[in-house]
């Protein structure tokens, strides 16, 4: 099964002034997560299947993981 992806606005705003670097990174980390939510993600906090943190290089985010969505709720770059 295939997720979809929902973003804010403003955190698709924030994800197109990434370094190049870092936003290839996370793109790599979001298709990842579109194939597979829970197998390419760790538990934010209480693993409850839902809140999920995802990383790779000097970024991360946090996703809720939901039926057949996968919501970007927070991007952090450490740049």
């Amino acid at each position: 099964m295939t997720y979809r992806i929902r973003m804010d606005p403003s955190l698709h705003h924030t994800y197109k002034g990434l370094p190049d670097e870092a936003r290839r990174d996370f793109a790599v980390c979001l298709l990842d997560t579109l194939t597979d939510p829970i197998a390419h993600s760790a538990p934010y906090g209480i693993d409850d299947g839902i809140m999920r943190t995802i990383a790779r290089g000097r970024v991360a985010g946090v996703i809720l993981v939901g039926q057949d969505t996968v919501t970007l709720v927070q991007l952090t770059f450490a740049g």
